[in-house]
């Protein structure tokens, strides 16, 4: 997904209308999954239209818009980085609803993981920091990845609360988030944030769009993980995606500072630390 966004944006296609093809094809094409498994009855929200609208919009738009425009002032190496930070931030939300403190551990890898962050994002050259557009950039990264922590959250909930597959819970969250998708996006573009791309652009990043469109998929892989593996075990595969994301940014040419490595090397680190202290936790009870 990094990769792929950091080019079609480069080649003329800004974040909105890259969420805007993302989403409405994505949704459709999990919609017309859902169909062919489970039916028609599977699109029955119960009640819930309201929350899975607002929880869509916060997961699909949020994560979308804020990743795709901050991208455009950063890096695909630095969004998988910051994306690495989700566990912590998932560990963070459930204390904060929950009104109690992590363990000094976690507070400990979460400090630690910070750091290596930071030194991913400064490329240890903290001069002019928040002058800088790819400090912006990667503020927005982090902003979006907040909101597909709190999607994941409250997806979980939902699928323990009412019995429903990941399957399910996808496509109806993801087909409401794609109304608000909509909205935005004609929005941006009547007070002129954004503008339909060109028809060049669109062949520039054809292969591009076919990732972005086919990996909406992987949300409903994303779902099912989490509600098997549980959130602290689920949630440390998304550990993965720097990793694979800065093999495909060495194969693209892109230089890759010995600092950059260092830093995502310390943040990995203290989120499997935290992971195995968590687990540990988790058998003792």
């Amino acid at each position: 997904m990094y990769p792929a966004s950091k080019h079609a944006v480069s080649s003329g296609i800004d974040g909105y209308y890259l969420t805007f093809i993302r989403y409405v094809f994505g949704a459709l094409l999990v919609s017309a999954v859902l169909l062919v498994v489970e039916g028609k009855k599977s699109f029955q929200t119960e009640g819930n239209i309201f929350q899975l609208w607002l929880f869509g919009t916060i997961g699909f738009a949020g994560l979308n818009f804020l990743t795709f425009i901050g991208i455009g002032f950063s890096s695909a190496e630095h969004a998988t980085i910051i994306l690495a930070l989700m566990p912590m931030l998932s560990i963070i939300l459930s204390a904060m609803l929950s009104g109690t403190l992590p363990n000094i551990k976690t507070l400990l890898c979460a400090l630690l993981a910070l750091v290596g962050i930071v030194l991913v994002i400064t490329n240890g050259d903290f001069n002019h920091l928040l002058a800088s557009a790819s400090f912006v950039g990667d503020l927005l990264l982090l902003m979006a990845t907040c909101c597909w922590v709190i999607y994941t959250y409250y997806a979980n909930k939902m699928i323990v609360k009412h019995n429903w597959s990941a399957l399910r819970i996808t496509a109806l969250s993801s087909s409401l988030g794609v109304l608000s998708i909509i909205t935005i996006t004609l929005l941006a573009s009547l007070l002129d944030f954004a503008s339909p791309p060109s028809v060049d652009a669109l062949i520039t990043s054809s292969f591009d769009l076919f990732v972005l469109v086919s990996t909406a998929l992987v949300i409903i892989t994303w779902n099912a993980g989490i509600k098997g593996l549980g959130a602290i075990n689920g949630i440390l595969f998304v550990n993965l995606v720097p990793v694979i994301s800065f093999i495909i940014g060495i194969y693209q040419g892109h230089t890759i500072s010995y600092m950059e490595i260092t830093g995502a090397i310390i943040t990995i680190v203290a989120l499997i630390l935290n992971n195995l202290f968590m687990r540990t936790i988790k058998n003792d009870q």
